[in-house]
């Protein structure tokens, strides 16, 4: 009997029986799962004809596309490691990832021609569109469909992707194909909201980030189709939830304020096909949530992960955010509890679990943890000690289980010889009605070695004084976690998955808060 450990077992089954349920679409192109079937083996009948194979690294530096993806499944075809890269990072941060993990074969978008620098301008590459050198995808395609089989088993490794480097180098974070069926299995059984066959979702995150790869890989397995977008467009992707009879999509919650802040006849639009809208990398506000529900009228599911869990850790449920609404507020600060099948604790820096409240490292197990970082030993042993994924974020679990995140370690503010979690204060800034977004740094202080600095994005023209801000704190933080100083920006500096980059801000801040 064949165990079905792999990937690309679940793409031919719906091939076979299901062949014209449509498997994905872009503004260009729509494959149904036969055709789709057959663009893939044309992809890894030529890529075996060039000499890629089990384990050979092949990059992809492009938009979300119906290429992209067969592209990927191409690869895991043929047991090549597909890494999807950030095509918003500079040259030299692209020349050092395609260094790093060693890509042999490169598939590019004719806009990011210039990112390739030095190490991938030499490497064999095929380009999607456009006329530049080198040879174009559609003639650059196998006229056949015979593939090798290459063997491919649930401990080979899927895909390779880098993390956002926000703390130092991006590393490889290595990630099988047990992996990704595994988490796939968990988060349908974890939330009890799962897709059904011909259900259509929204693609809109980037393959290069967990949620929009993992996410999509996950609707392909239950034959779901998938119609991707390249970008993230307010106003588009109000369109396509309300006119392409969407049933899913994943989001973060600014992009929900964009839209509905872009879109003033948003009531008049029929999301009656809406079933879910699940969002991750923030909590979402009470204020969002009821005015969220009250245009899209479906169920909201939060999610809290990282790339080295593939995608998901926890999942505030939909049951969670109804029970926020009917009473519990204070749950969408949650990010809910451990998925199905993993363990969740929070520990102390000698590794001790800490008691219900306290603040500590989250630490997780279970089947959808990486395999490890590409060639870094050593950053592996000190992330997985004994089985256990160390996040690097700190937060503590109450006694029903629930996981509320204070921060990353590294975010951490020292005032006083007092621990702070900027997050914390962030949750209460943005509950005014006066502030659409905030993130709070630590700042030189000459008394107290570092002191909260609220750095803010106003909801309208009138902008908060220290002391109205300072009043409006009283009584919901310690004084001492109270920011004393606030400053203004346009927009807070995120990068591609949402996260706000505190070091970007750090640096923005630098010379009007220097260090004594």
């Amino acid at each position: 009997m064949k165990l079905l450990n792999n990937l690309i077992d679940h793409i031919q089954f719906h091939a076979q029986h299901r062949q014209e349920t449509m498997m994905a679409s872009d503004c260009s192109k729509s494959l149904n799962y036969g055709q789709a079937w057959q663009h893939i083996n044309r992809i890894a009948a030529r890529l075996q004809n060039v000499g890629i194979g089990k384990g050979d690294r092949v990059g992809i530096l492009a938009k979300n596309s119906v290429d992209n993806l067969c592209v990927l499944l191409a690869c895991a075809r043929v047991g090549a490691v597909a890494v999807g890269i950030n095509y918003r990072l500079t040259q030299d941060e692209i020349n050092y990832i395609a260094t790093d993990a060693g890509i042999q074969f490169l598939f590019f978008s004719n806009e990011f021609n210039s990112l390739r620098g030095d190490y991938l301008s030499g490497k064999p590459a095929v380009c999607f569109d456009g006329n530049s050198s080198p040879t174009l995808f559609e003639n650059w395609l196998s006229d056949n469909e015979n593939v090798i089989d290459a063997n491919v088993n649930g401990d080979d490794i899927l895909f390779q992707m880098y993390t956002s480097g926000t703390t130092g180098r991006p590393k490889g974070v290595l990630i099988s194909h047990s992996n990704v069926l595994s988490n796939c299995f968990q988060a349908p059984m974890s939330t009890g909201l799962g897709m059904r066959t011909g259900e259509r979702a929204l693609i809109i995150a980037p393959f290069f980030h967990a949620v929009g790869l993992v996410g999509s890989l996950l609707g392909l397995i239950y034959g779901v189709s998938l119609v991707i977008h390249s970008d993230y467009d307010p106003i588009g992707m109000i369109e396509t939830l309300a006119n392409d009879d969407i049933h899913t999509v994943a989001l973060i919650p600014v992009m929900l304020q964009f839209s509905l802040a872009m879109v003033p006849n948003i009531k008049d639009y029929d999301f009656s096909s809406l079933h879910t809208i699940s969002y991750g990398a923030s909590p979402i506000s009470e204020t969002l949530l009821r005015e969220c529900i009250d245009v899209f009228g479906c169920d909201f599911t939060q999610g809290y992960g990282q790339t080295e869990a593939t995608m998901a850790l926890t999942f505030l449920t939909a049951d969670d955010h109804r029970r926020a609404l009917a009473g519990k507020p204070d749950l969408l600060r949650s990010c809910g509890r451990a998925v199905f099948a993993s363990e969740v604790k929070i520990v102390d820096a000698e590794g001790n679990e800490l008691p219900h409240g306290e603040i500590g490292e989250i630490i997780a197990n279970g089947p959808q943890i990486m395999q490890g970082y590409w060639n870094q030993a050593d950053a592996t042993k000190h992330t997985i000690i004994d089985g256990w994924l160390h996040t690097g974020d700190a937060g503590r679990m109450d006694e029903e289980g629930y996981i509320y995140i204070h921060d990353r370690l590294k975010d951490m503010i020292i005032s006083g010889g007092e621990n702070i979690y900027p997050a914390e204060i962030e949750n209460i800034l943005v509950s005014h009605p006066q502030i659409q977004d905030a993130a709070v740094i630590g700042v030189p202080d000459v008394k107290w070695g570092e002191v909260p600095l609220a750095v803010l994005i106003a909801n309208d023209d009138q902008r908060l004084t220290s002391d109205e801000l300072e009043n409006y704190c009283q009584g919901k933080l310690a004084r001492y976690k109270i920011p004393r100083k606030l400053e203004y920006l346009d927009s807070l500096p995120r990068n591609p998955t949402g996260k706000v980059l505190k070091k970007s801000i750090r640096e923005l801040m630098k010379d009007k808060y220097p260090a004594s």
